[in-house]
């Protein structure tokens, strides 16, 4: 009999343990992180810095959202001068002759764009993308039928963000929904 109960409480403290690891593993905290509905638009670097303005609008139900794209990002035109810790890590007593400088020209960054659309629903919504350059000439105007999905920003055991679409913009304008 004590043989008996000498091996219960190993075995009830190894099931303890089981369940709980068990248990453990089961469970996922979701936190309170969202992510936005919206639609991403990836352009190709060779159209998209043709572009000056970039709008797009998402249609659905009779209803329609018109939104801006910013698709690209210029660097500042600030000039790395001597002493200016942020741009350079030249002291500020350097001397710098005119012949020594380099003109640095920004490059533009090309950057995808994302449309916070809050009410995207996860049904076909029609997308018009229309693209114009400096001028104000149109580049692209083009449409595509997608379906946003939804999101889970905190795993798939937690209730889903935002509906998200994305779009990719190829080089000669076709529209390539991912």
């Amino acid at each position: 009999m004590r043989q008996n109960a000498g091996l219960a409480v190993p075995l009830a403290s190894l099931a303890l343990l089981t369940a709980c690891a068990g248990f453990a593993r089961d469970t996922h905290p979701c936190t309170l992180m969202d992510a936005p509905a919206g639609i991403r638009v990836e352009v190709h670097p060779t159209l998209a810095n043709k572009v000056a303005d970039a709008t797009l609008t998402a249609c659905w139900d009779g209803t329609c959202r018109k939104r801006t794209l910013q698709l690209r990002e210029t660097w500042s035109d600030e000039p790395a001068t001597p002493g200016n810790p942020v741009m350079t890590t030249e002291s500020a007593t350097a001397a710098e002759s005119p012949a020594a400088r380099t003109p640095q020209t920004p490059e533009p960054f090309v950057w995808p764009g994302f449309a916070v659309v809050r009410d995207l629903p996860g049904t076909p919504i029609h997308v018009t993308l229309v693209f114009k350059n400096q001028r104000g000439a149109t580049v692209l105007d083009r449409q595509i039928s997608v379906t946003a999905k939804p999101t889970y920003p905190n795993g798939r055991n937690c209730s889903p963000g935002g509906h998200q679409a994305r779009l990719t913009v190829t080089g000669e304008g076709s529209l390539i929904p991912r």
